[in-house]
Formats: C-alpha cells, structure tokens, sequence
C-alpha cells in the first residue's frame, strides 16, 4: 500500500519564512479531510495525495512571484515530499505479511486505496512543523529561493501552549469588543480533563479490565464501518462513563443507530451538566450573535474559531465530536431518531443544553449560535492561518532570545504622568457634569428630593457646581 500519511507529532518550534508558513497553513485549512476505507480497514480524517498536490498547485501558482506560471505536478510532489520529510504528516504503517510498512515517499495518489492522513484538530499540529533538513531545494526548483528553516530546542511545550493562548486571545479582543475580560481569562485557567476512554490508558491498573476490553471491542467495530452517522455516533462514546459503553457494546447490531442515539441523549440529558461552551465566556457568544445578527459571516466564523481554539483539548474535541454526530443526526432525510417529531426538533431538545446554555443569553441567542455551528461543523474547528503565522514569528523570536515585535497586538499607549492626570481630571469632570445636568433637569424626582441633590453635589464638587450654574448658584441652593 503506497502514500499513505499521518500527522505526526511537532514539538519544536521553527522560524521559517512566510511563503513555507502560509503554504503549510493553505493545506491545512483547504484540503478536504473525512473518514477513508481501505483495505478492509477505516481511517479517520484522511485526504488523498492528489488532493494535496492539487490545492498546493493551485496556490503556488497564485503566490507572489508565480503569478501565470505554468508548475508541474512533478515539482509540486517535490514540495510535498519535503512537507513529508519534515514533519508536516507522515506516512501511516499498513499491515503487509502481518508486519506494519511505512513508505517515505510522497505519492500522486489518486486512488481510494492511497489515502494521506492528516488531522486539523490535533494539538500537535498547532506548533509548527520541524525538521533537521531544508525546504530550500524544492523550493529552488520552482525558481524561488526561501529562507531556511531553522530548528529550534528548549522551548517547553508549557511555554509554546501559553504562546498559543496569548495569541488567541490577542486575536480575539482584536476582532470583538469585550466589556471584561474575566470570562476569556478563565477559560484560559481552566484546566483539561482526561475523557473516560483516556483512563485506562493513563492508569496501567486498568489495561485488562472488562470495560477496557468493552472500549477495544467498540473500537474495533467502529474501524470496520463505512457508515458516516455511525461512526460519529461511535466517536461519541469515548466521552461516556464506562457502564453505558459495557452495555452498548454488549447488544447486537439490530436497531445499533436508535441504541446509540438513546444512550448518547441519555448521558448529554442530565440535568446538572455543565454545557461544553463554557458559561463564562457569555459576553464572546453575544459578540458573536452580533455578527451573525449584522450578516458578518466571515467575521463570526473566525471569532468562533477563536473561541473553540481557547478551550481545553479534551473539551474541544468532546465538542467537535458531538456537534458532527448532532450535524448528521439532524438531517431530515436520516433514520428517523423520534416518532413524534422531525429530526431537527428532537435533536436541538435532546443536545442544544449540552452544547450553549447560559441565563444571560437568550433563547433565540442560543439557538442562533448552535445553527451556525452546525451549518460550518467542518470549518470551526480549524485554526485561522493568520494565528499560525503569529504564533509561528513569536516562537521563533523566543528561540533567538529576541524582543517579540508586537506591532498590532498594542491595545494601550503609554503616557507621561502629566499627561495621564490631566486626562483623568478632564473625564471625571465630564462625567460629573452630566451627573449634575441629569439632576437638574430630572421631572420625575420631587423638588425637595432635588434641592438635596444638589446641596449634596455642591458641599462635594463647588467648582462643577458654580461652572454650570454660574450667577444664579446660590439661588438654586
């Protein structure tokens, strides 16, 4: 089996140059990933080799420099082979004679039989790719010459993951106007909790327990499907307990879709649940209907975008999940999952309080924002290629121990002290003598309530007082 990729794990930082950042960002955001059979066995998130070469093709022959350029399919497997070579993916063992085979070499592969894996979601992939070796060459081939990438070490993966939530959020106060930032910065500080399925693998004590076997026997069954809200409804599972799943697991295949869609109802149902959209960032999701409600889709999208990406893993991929089963789940043509009720009704009541609840948000709020989630499942969860060049330059100034350029990150301006107490005068001075207009020209307070006002304004700020009543001051009192 030839040309078949993976993600793999990218734990350096590098310093490359825009067009190697940019590109590397196109593939991830553009080519088109989803769930592959192939010989007998499924692969999750995969996209044919064809399909790299196709949308990298199509954007270096857009790049600066290349503008009309006619590009062969040849150079352009040449720059996907050096993407392969650093780490960008990597080609997944298949069993040949009972023992895993990996190829090093990139494919043109057009076939349903030669998937290249690949994963948007993945933590790892959010640092940049790393590698001993040089994109120039194949670069050189195509009659450009790019800076060299250069191999960064001692960064902690704690520093690069602070790096991204920095940015993020920069990112964001960037593109919506927040009144506090207490909500942000909490999701920011809330830590991450390993899902159920993770437990056996993080506790040695739990390898061979009824339950793990349960989990591996699910797993094992969800590779061998084909059937898209199948698998998703499968996927779900590892966020279960384990009684649920050792139940499941232990029924037959009759009426499969209507059991899992009552155990996943039953487990996102519980009253006491907290929401997967954390409550305190309420002020983001009313930014975000504001958008929507404005028709600034693109704007709304990245906001969202940026939104999912400060969540903690495991809760951003429990979301992600779910929301592509509740996705599929909804369509009116499906398996009909109530007998009273369309689809789309009995999905949003049985997971909307699941997915987006909060008292300070509307009905109509709510509903507004699961809607678009649902519609853009496949693009929300995707990464801004913007945010990945940002965070990319600030690694790399990190490594060379260089001051961070933040130019556009700025959101405050530094003035001398004078300045700032004359400014700090002049505002409270404005904002007093709209107080003291607003008592004066009250009708709803009676005039001795208002005389007291006044009194007491005057005993507090004479100099307002007698500027906005001039001579006739002490007439009033």
């Amino acid at each position: 089996l030839r040309g078949l990729f993976s993600p793999c794990v990218a734990s350096k930082p590098v310093q490359s140059c825009t067009m190697w950042s940019s590109l590397i960002s196109h593939l991830k955001s553009t080519v088109t990933v989803k769930r592959r059979r192939v010989l007998l066995k499924s692969h999750s998130d995969c996209f044919l080799g064809s399909e790299g070469v196709d949308v990298l093709a199509e954007y270096i022959v857009k790049a600066k420099g290349f503008e009309g350029a006619v590009v062969s399919r040849d150079k352009v497997v040449c720059v996907c082979q050096a993407l392969l070579e650093c780490g960008v993916f990597e080609a997944v063992g298949t069993k040949v004679l009972g023992k895993d085979k990996k190829q090093d070499a990139f494919h043109d592969s057009n076939s349903m039989s030669t998937p290249v894996l690949f994963t948007h979601t993945s933590s790892q992939l959010d640092a940049p790719a790393t590698s001993s070796q040089s994109l120039e060459l194949p670069m050189n081939s195509l009659s450009l010459s790019p800076c060299r990438v250069q191999t960064a070490t001692g960064l902690p993966q704690s520093l690069v993951d602070e790096v991204w939530q920095e940015q993020t959020l920069l990112s964001l106060l960037n593109l919506v106007e927040l009144p506090v930032l207490e909500g942000v910065l909490q999701c920011r500080q809330s830590p991450s909790s390993p899902s159920p399925a993770n437990l056996a693998h993080n506790n040695p004590d739990l390898i061979y327990s009824s339950n793990h076997l349960d989990r591996q026997i699910l797993k094992a069954f969800r590779d061998s499907q084909e059937d898209e809200w199948l698998c998703a409804a499968l996927d779900c599972l590892d966020f279960l307990p384990d009684q649920p799943v050792v139940e499941l697991s232990r029924d037959g295949l009759a009426q499969c879709k209507l059991l899992l869609y009552g155990t996943l109802v039953k487990h996102y149902s519980i009253t006491n649940r907290l929401p997967l959209l954390p409550q305190h960032m309420t002020d983001v999701y009313t930014a975000i209907t504001e958008l929507l409600v404005n028709v600034k889709l693109d704007k709304a999208l990245e906001a969202l975008q940026l939104c999912l990406k400060l969540l903690p893993h495991s809760c951003r991929d429990e979301l992600r999940r779910l929301l592509i089963f509740v996705s599929l789940a909804a369509d009116p043509h499906g398996i009909k999952v109530d007998k009273e009720i369309e689809n789309r009704l009995a999905v949003k009541r049985s997971f909307s309080r699941a997915i987006l609840h909060s008292k300070a948000l509307s009905k109509e709020k709510e509903d507004l924002i699961l809607v678009f989630m649902l519609s853009n499942v496949k693009e929300i969860f995707k990464i801004p290629g913007a945010l990945h060049k940002v965070v990319s330059d600030k690694l790399a100034c990190l490594v060379q121990e260089k001051q961070p350029d933040v130019t556009g990150s700025t959101f405050c301006q530094q003035v001398d002290r004078n300045t700032l107490q004359s400014s700090t005068k002049t505002t409270t001075n404005q904002a007093l003598w709209v107080l003291l207009n607003n008592i004066h020209l009250d009708t709803k307070i009676s005039a001795k309530e208002k005389k007291r006002l006044l009194r007491q304004f005057h005993l507090s700020h004479p100099e307002i007082f007698n500027q906005y009543f001039g001579d006739s001051a002490f007439s009033v009192l």
